[in-house]
């Protein structure tokens, strides 16, 4: 080694020390886009994303830490080890070409101004999502319903060529140091292995196979009376990407909510967990305005403490933002709540998929009828009427997640294995009929795929959700079965567990460590596939 083990412990030091407030301003940049999707924040963005990715171009300091990162067993401290994980990867990830990096910047800052102030255009009226989302919920007019749909995909066309062009230069970074393409590349620095995802994925197709298909003939036989037709069509569907089970007849969650406070009943859930988010919710931008990104998400600026946590969304009293709310809040409770005393490198969550397992367990409690009863203050004899079909929303729910997933997951692989095919639009399609069960409009030929956000701005991500949702099934299992010995969400323990084996640990272990030292056994899918049955 050129440098001793003081020496390593210095460098890190002082790399944390230049690292902070340029990650404080590029996070700081980002959220300013997010809400205002003005050319001045767009700008901004792409300034201080390129001198955060600055941090990282002393290809003297990569070598050298890359030599420590390949012979980790000579530090004898495993927190010091970790450090040196996590920061070879923030490395890695931004190796190559400056001009290359910095033309990737504008992209991502371009096609994220355009997602967030696209409007779809219907019979000359602007709509922005909550509205399509309404409609396409509520509409008998199956022509307004179709002009709708369609115009929904509209902002696909608008960043086609920023998506394409985005999977080009990230591909050419990834050969630049020996991957087969941003995909594999992507995978190998998010700490996961491709054939055991393969392989997860593989087995959560069979799982829901059948059961999805015989859920989607009962759609589709519902639909088809309902609006009169024999081939149910994408627009017939309550969903942009048929991504909800709003479609199972005899449902109607949105009544549990419409004359709710959904920041209220936000508060309430996570008191009764003992974890407080009114410091949250007070920096939050959370209701809907032009030029805001339609979106929702969470976001923590910085690392130092106190910890500034934020949610965007855009909320109305409905199903779908009480999930919004407390799946974000998931995030927000856990970006809170990592310990302080950490190194700065470690103080955030273990892994996208651990955080997104918190997120989906408190999003899931939308149709869980203890919440909706103890939190949410339902009738308890609608409730009653309603148990069966809640049961079945969240097990379609689950399924329709899973295989969405799915499509996503094999989409993403073909964009980067070549992103200037001209079969893309036909890709997209095939995977939406094969595993969706949705039929393409006649001759449609639109790349639908570049409307889902994720395709541009959160590239390789969409796994994540998947096993978030397995953590998520084992987490809770332990919870209820170990800890409280009931519903969870009604028990500061369930609160005070999660903070201490969940949260507090932050990055300073990887994520299937957190899993196995959290649940008591190693990433098991067994949990989430009997929640289908």
């Amino acid at each position: 080694m050129a440098i001793t083990t003081s020496d390593l412990v210095r460098f890190i030091s002082d790399f944390e020390r230049r690292m902070a407030p340029l990650e404080r301003a590029a996070d700081e940049a980002w959220w300013n886009l997010a809400t205002s999707g003005t050319n001045e924040a767009r700008e901004a963005f792409v300034r201080a994303g390129k001198e955060y990715n600055g941090l990282f171009s002393d290809q003297n300091e990569y070598m050298t830490l890359r030599g420590w990162y390949e012979n980790l067993e000579v530090l004898e401290s495993p927190l010091l080890q970790r450090q040196v994980e996590v920061l070879y990867r923030a490395f890695a990830e931004r190796q190559g070409d400056e001009e290359i990096l910095g033309r990737i910047e504008e992209l991502e800052a371009e096609a994220n101004a355009i997602y967030g102030n696209h409007r779809s255009v219907v019979r000359d009226r602007e709509m922005g999502e909550n509205e399509v989302r309404e409609l396409l919920r509520t509409s008998a007019d199956q022509d307004l319903r179709r002009e709708t749909w369609e115009a929904s995909k509209s902002v696909g066309r608008a960043v086609e060529g920023t998506v394409r062009e985005l999977a080009r230069l990230r591909n050419r970074l990834a050969r630049e140091q020996g991957y087969a393409n941003h995909y594999a590349r992507s995978l190998e620095l998010q700490e996961i292995e491709a054939p055991e995802l393969a392989r997860i994925m593989g087995l959560l197709e069979s799982a829901t196979d059948a059961p999805f298909r015989e859920l989607k003939r009962d759609i589709d036989t519902k639909l088809g009376l309902k609006f009169g037709v024999d081939a149910v069509m994408p627009w017939h569907l309550s969903g942009l990407f048929f991504q909800r089970a709003t479609d199972i007849a005899g449902i109607d969650l949105d009544r549990y909510f419409e004359e709710e406070d959904l920041e209220d009943l936000t508060r309430r859930t996570f008191d009764a967990l003992g974890l407080d988010v009114r410091g949250v919710i007070s920096s939050s931008d959370l209701y809907e305005r032009e030029g805001k990104n339609q979106h929702a998400f969470c976001a923590r600026l910085g690392r130092e403490y106190p910890y500034d946590v934020r949610v965007l969304a855009n909320v109305r009293p409905d199903a779908y933002w009480m999930d919004a709310m407390l799946h974000e809040f998931g995030h927000a409770v856990y970006d809170r709540h990592v310990n302080p005393r950490l190194p700065y490198l470690l103080r955030t969550y273990a892994h996208a998929n651990t955080t997104e397992a918190i997120a989906l367990m408190m999003g899931a409690l939308v149709d869980d009828p203890g919440w909706l009863r103890s939190v949410a203050g339902a009738n308890r004899e609608r409730l009653d009427r309603d148990s069966d079909k809640l049961a079945a929303h969240r097990r379609a729910d689950r399924m329709i997640l899973t295989r969405l997933v799915l499509v996503m997951y094999h989409f993403e692989q073909a964009l980067y294995a070549d992103p200037d095919s001209a079969e893309l639009n036909s890709v997209w399609w095939d995977l939406v009929e094969r595993l969706l069960f949705v039929d393409r409009p006649p001759g449609r030929d639109e790349p639908d795929w570049a409307a889902v956000i994720h395709v541009a701005v959160a590239p390789v991500y969409y796994h994540n959700y998947m096993l978030g949702e397995l953590i998520s099934a084992q987490l809770r299992n332990y919870l209820e079965s170990h800890i409280t010995r009931g519903p969870f969400y009604q028990n500061e323990v369930a609160g005070r567990y999660l903070l201490e084996s969940f949260f507090g640990p932050g990055a300073r272990e990887n994520w299937r460590d957190t899993v196995l030292r959290a649940t008591g056994e190693p990433l098991n899918s067994g949990y989430f596939v009997k929640s289908l049955g």
